[in-house]
């Protein structure tokens, strides 16, 4: 019995590793009638050598909570370390905001010598035809001021969490992805790249 019970948590164990490491496992396909790679943009490509990001648990935890209370968005800096191909965050700073609201943020920068991944928040708020989002996981996008941002910035990786839901959203992309699509109306989630969260409890929810 207490073999058996030894291979149950083994194996819970390595499915709580599994699910924390939120690598960019998708390839990055061009978007239709998207331009193609100019000389700069190849040179982006080739200068980002990391390719997964790896959430602590406390910090997904308290990213989650955050999403799930917040009726407007907001920018946090994403910090830890890297190892090999992997950016391992842990901690997280609040850079000055300038302006927010339900749908837009403006931050001051991240400050690139620490940052690893810049993450924020879209608030739950219902459908929205115009951008054909229909459920929470559709919202889990960045629009085109967001990649315009992460075009900009030389941070590795962009985060996005869907709050004021039944149960949290978050998924990334890696600034190279940001790069190759950045010229569609808004870039979903990719396959690989997200998760839908067990709920918190006495977390707020939107409609």
């Amino acid at each position: 019995m207490a073999r058996v019970s030894l291979l149950l948590a083994m194996r819970r164990a390595v499915c709580v590793v599994v699910w924390l490491m939120v690598g960019a496992l998708a390839a990055p396909g061009r978007a239709p009638g998207q331009a193609a790679l100019t000389p700069a943009d190849s040179a982006i490509l080739n200068s980002q050598p990391l390719k997964r990001l790896v959430l602590a648990p406390s910090l997904l935890r308290r990213l989650s909570l955050l999403a799930a209370g917040l009726d407007r968005e907001v920018v946090l800096c994403l910090q830890g370390a890297v190892a090999g191909d992997t950016a391992q965050v842990r901690e997280f700073a609040m850079p000055d905001i300038v302006h927010s609201s339900v749908d837009a943020v403006t931050p001051l920068p991240c400050p690139p010598a620490t940052t690893l991944a810049v993450w924020h928040n879209h608030p739950w708020v219902g459908p929205d035809s115009s951008f054909g989002v229909r459920t929470p996981e559709d919202l889990c996008s960045l629009s085109q001021p967001d990649l315009r941002t992460v075009v900009a910035d030389s941070i590795p990786f962009a985060v996005v969490s869907v709050g004021r839901t039944a149960q949290p959203i978050i998924c990334w992309w890696r600034r190279v992805q940001a790069v190759v699509n950045r010229h569609v109306k808004f870039l979903p989630r990719f396959p690989r790249q997200w998760l839908e969260l067990p709920g918190l409890p006495g977390a707020a929810s939107g409609p």
